[in-house]
């Protein structure tokens, strides 16, 4: 029987060797050492977070919204935090390339 879970290491392993996320580790090296960008996008990230937990509990507020704005406008002034979110798309991208192909099996099941 096959382990498909050695599969989705090696995967995992493999991931590390593709352009998309040697590309997006060289973009987060050049975020981190502007320490300005770097403080805009670790605050960024704390909101998402804040935001995730709070929807899960159906805590949000306007003024939640609002913050995650202002951030993401904050965000817009930094070139090296810009080319980290593409890098990010990209990523994200070959992602659901790789998530169709290991669900086709199951569209293709419910196919009549």
């Amino acid at each position: 029987m096959v382990n498909i879970y050695d599969t989705a290491n090696q995967m995992g392993s493999e991931l590390k060797e593709t352009q998309q996320y040697t590309e997006l580790k060289a973009a987060y090296d050049v975020l981190k050492a502007d320490e300005a960008a770097y403080s805009c996008f670790k605050e960024l990230q704390t909101l998402q977070e804040e935001m995730q937990q709070k929807q899960m509990k159906g805590e949000i507020t306007e003024e939640d919204f609002k913050k995650l704005q202002e951030a993401g406008a904050k965000a817009k002034d930094f070139e090296t935090l810009q080319q980290l979110m593409l890098k990010e798309q990209a990523l994200s991208m070959l992602m659901d390339e790789v998530s169709q192909i290991i669900f086709q099996p199951v569209q293709e099941l419910y196919k009549d």
